[in-house]
């Protein structure tokens, strides 16, 4: 079988994350393919990402919060769903993330969220939130200018219980959650040269020959930065999960070693060995990265929740989801990102 995709089923740590809000799809074209409407979120500004991030030299004079509006007795609590959990160590791309899902929350009132919302860094990294509506979910997610410098430990006290999101709602629970930032982990995968370059601490270590989606199938992976989502280890893929028959030329099924996912729809860096002839030739899986067994051991045992991933090189580009489909934020450039914010910058300290 030499064209691969989807998994059966989404992972328990994607559903505690608060991600877990479709179904496995495809790859940049699957959707569309099953009949399934994308992301109206797809569009993409340049990124502001940078390989070799730094906290901001400047000082940070932080706009000043709006109490919060209290709704003792609310008919109608909700909990939001908190990522990445307590204690995690995680790469340099992963936002701090709070999702409400099923719940809009009321935009005259998110000045006053953001003010409950205190992040806490060391060293001191300045960052701002950003607000999103995906799915019928609200997403408020906190992130730098640039990744996180590694090593960086991050807390954030979420201090919700009783404020008022909407009419009639308020949020549950007060929630702190710490979490620390490990080595950075950067890798890009060029399409068009079929390769992908792996980059830890600023030192390139290996350039691994891959195979990625087929374009002329519509099958293209998507472009831009995104991140690992989860190690799931040996994964089953199975084309009926993007509603192509197992018997069809384009059908597949089978289990597949070392996966790691970057996307909620099923885009996987993983072990390929069927699609060995292709690697650093041609393009043909459903959107997945493929590679040597050998080489998506050694990137499984160095990579974590979080690292980045840089997908350059399309020939018919389709960007990166922002949002619902994993984490996209790194796709929105900085200035952009501050105005999704209620109150803009804040220091970390």
């Amino acid at each position: 079988m030499r064209r691969l995709s989807r998994c059966v089923g989404l992972s328990a740590a994607l559903a505690l994350a608060g991600l877990a809000v479709t179904g496995c799809g495809g790859g940049a074209g699957a959707e569309e393919k099953a009949g399934r409407k994308a992301s109206s979120q797809s569009s993409q500004s340049s990124p502001s990402s940078s390989a070799s991030p730094s906290p901001s030299a400047s000082p940070v004079t932080e706009k000043p919060a709006p109490a919060a509006k209290m709704l003792p007795g609310a008919a109608r609590t909700v909990r939001p769903e908190i990522a990445p959990a307590n204690g995690e160590k995680v790469g340099v791309g992963q936002p701090v993330a709070l999702v409400f899902k099923q719940q809009k929350v009321s935009k005259e009132l998110r000045a006053g969220i953001e003010g409950r919302l205190k992040v806490s860094t060391s060293p001191k990294v300045p960052g701002a939130w950003h607000w999103n509506e995906t799915k019928g979910d609200t997403r408020v997610h906190f992130r730098p200018e640039k990744y996180w410098p590694a090593g960086t430990k991050v807390t954030l006290d979420a201090r919700l219980a009783g404020v008022q999101l909407a009419e009639g709602t308020a949020a549950a629970g007060d929630r702190t959650v710490s979490f620390t930032v490990g080595d950075s982990m950067v890798s890009t995968v060029d399409l068009k040269a079929r390769k992908l370059t792996v980059v830890r601490n600023g030192k390139t270590l290996r350039t691994i020959p891959i195979s990625g989606g087929d374009e002329s199938k519509g099958f293209g992976t998507r472009e831009g930065v995104k991140t690992i989502l989860a190690k799931e280890g040996r994964v089953v893929m199975d084309s009926l999960s993007i509603g192509i028959p197992r018997n069809h030329p384009d059908g597949f099924y089978g289990s597949y070693d070392y996966s790691m996912r970057e996307t909620i729809s099923g885009e996987y860096v993983h072990a390929a060995p069927d699609n060995a002839e292709s690697f650093g030739k041609e393009n043909v899986s459903h959107g997945c990265i493929g590679m040597s067994t050998e080489d998506a051991k050694w990137l499984y045992g160095l990579s974590m929740k979080g690292d980045v991933i840089q997908v350059t090189g399309s020939t018919k580009p389709k960007p990166m989801d922002r949002f619902g489909n994993g984490y996209g934020d790194w796709n929105i450039s900085w200035q952009e990102w501050l105005e999704g914010s209620a109150l803009g910058v804040r220091a970390g300290a």
